[in-house]
C-alpha cells in the first residue's frame, strides 16, 4: 500500500469561529479555508547512540542511516529518539548534536527529519514511565532516583527556545504515577499518546489518560531499535499540517492534529461542530455535536483496504454512534448529544479483523 503525500484532504475551518458555536446555528462570516495535507511518518526510534545496535540488531546504525532509509521507504517525516541515559556511553551531548545535524541534512521539500530523545524514567519516586521529547536544543538524562517525572515536566516547560512537544510512550495505567502532576502548561506540551507501539495497542490506557484530564492524541510508532522495522512495518502516525516543514509539523502536533493508523496511507479527518480534531470547544450553550468524519484509502484496487465501519467514541470508550460501509472513501456525519468531555473516531477496514485500523484525535468539549 503506497501513498502520495501531496494528495490533499480539504479541511474547511472557519477562521475566528467561536468555540461556543452550537450545532445548527448559522455560521458567522469567515475567511478562506485552511488546506491541510496528510503526512505519514514515525516518531520513535533508536540508533547505536543508545540501545539500537544490541542483540539481534547488532548492525551499526547512526541517525543518518535511519533518516536515509525512512526517506527511501516513503516516510514524510521521521524522528530519532535515543534513550538519554548514562548507561549508554554513546549518548552524549556530541551525539545529540549529531542527531540534530543529520536531521537537518536530510530535511528537504519531500522529507523532514526530527531530533529528540526518550526520557526513560524507571527509578521513581514520583512515578515510572517513558516519554519522548522532540525538537529540544538539549536533553535531560533520566539516570538516578532524583530525576523523576515532575523534574522532566518542569524541564520541558523551561526549554521553550524551540517548538517543543512530548509524548507518553508505551504506557500502562499506573505509568507516570497514574498520570499525575497535570497542569495546564504540561497539558499543552504533552500532546501525544502511543496508542500503537511496535504493533502493540494501548487503547485502554489511552482512555485512562483522557480520564485523568490529559488532552492527548493517538499516534502509532515502531519504536525500532536498529533499522529492521523501518521498511517492514507499515503502521504510521498521520499528521494534518499546512505544509511539509518541521515547524508546521510540530505546530500541528502541538495542536493535536494527529492520528494513529495501521495502514500507511489511510487518511482520516474529523470535525466536531466545524472544528478540526484536536480542538477544544467551549461547552456553554452547546446542545448537540455534529461531526463530519472522512476516511479514505487510495488503494482502490485492493478490496481489503475498504473502510467497513466507523465508530464515534465518547467517555470511557462508549460507542455513541456507528455506521457500516464497504468503500475506500467514505464521509459520515453523525449528530449526538453534547454530553461528553471528548469525542473521537475509530475506523475499521477489511484487512484488520482484530480491532480498528485507525484512531483519530479527539475533539474536547469543556467548560
Amino acid at each position: 500500500m503506497r501513498y502520495r503525500s501531496w494528495q490533499l484532504i480539504l479541511s474547511m475551518i472557519a477562521v475566528g469561529m467561536s468555540a461556543r458555536l452550537a450545532a445548527g446555528q448559522e455560521s458567522p462570516p469567515h475567511h478562506a479555508p485552511l488546506v491541510y495535507r496528510h503526512y505519514f511518518g514515525d516518531l520513535h526510534s533508536h540508533t547505536q547512540y543508545s540501545d539500537g545496535a544490541m542483540g539481534r540488531n547488532a548492525k551499526p546504525n547512526v541517525p543518518a542511516d535511519h533518516f536515509r532509509l525512512a526517506k527511501e521507504t516513503g516516510h514524510d517525516f521521521y524522528a530519532v529518539t535515543d534513550h538519554a541515559l548514562k548507561k549508554y556511553p554513546n549518548f552524549t551531548p556530541e551525539s545529540y548534536e549529531d542527531t540534530k545535524r543529520q536531521a537537518d541534512l536530510f530535511t528537504d521539500e519531500t522529507f523532514v527529519g526530527i531530533a529528540g530523545f526518550e526520557f526513560s524514567e524507571n527509578d521513581g519516586p514520583d512515578g515510572r514511565g517513558h516519554m519522548n521529547a522532540y525538537n529540544t536544543t538539549s536533553y535531560l538524562d533520566a539516570t538516578g532516583p532524583k530525576v523523576g517525572i515532575e523534574i522532566f515536566y518542569d524541564w520541558l516547560e523551561k526549554n521553550q527556545t524551540t517548538t517543543v512537544v512530548a509524548s507518553f510512550n508505551h504506557p500502562k495505567p499506573s505509568s507516570y504515577n497514574s498520570f499525575a502532576y497535570l497542569t495546564p502548561e504540561r497539558r499543552d506540551l504533552v500532546t501525544m499518546f502511543e496508542v500503537v507501539n511496535g504493533g502493540k495497542v494501548n487503547y485502554e490506557t489511552f482512555l485512562v489518560a483522557l480520564k485523568h484530564g490529559w488532552r492527548v492524541a493517538p499516534i502509532a510508532t515502531t519504536d525500532t531499535h536498529g533499522l529492521l522495522r523501518i521498511s517492514r512495518h507499515f503502521y504510521r502516525t498521520g499528521v494534518l499540517a499546512l505544509e511539509l516543514t518541521r515547524e508546521q509539523l510540530l505546530n500541528a502536533i502541538r495542536e493535536r492534529r494527529v492520528y494513529a493508523t495501521f495502514d500507511q496511507n489511510l487518511r482520516l479527518t474529523m470535525w466536531g461542530n466545524d472544528r478540526i480534531m484536536g480542538s477544544v470547544l467551549d461547552s456553554e450553550g452547546v446542545d448537540a455535536m455534529k461531526f463530519k468524519i472522512e476516511a479514505t484509502d487510495p488503494d482502490e484496487a485492493n478490496a481489503d483496504d475498504r473502510v467497513t465501519r466507523i465508530e464515534l467514541i465518547g467517555k470511557d470508550g462508549a460507542v455513541l454512534a456507528s455506521q457500516e460501509f464497504a468503500e475506500h472513501s467514505v464521509t459520515w456525519t453523525p449528530m449526538v448529544a453534547a454530553d461528553q468531555p471528548y469525542y473521537f473516531a475509530l475506523v475499521y477496514s477489511d484487512d484488520k479483523t482484530d480491532g480498528p485500523t485507525a484512531h483519530s484525535a479527539p475533539v474536547w468539549l469543556e467548560e
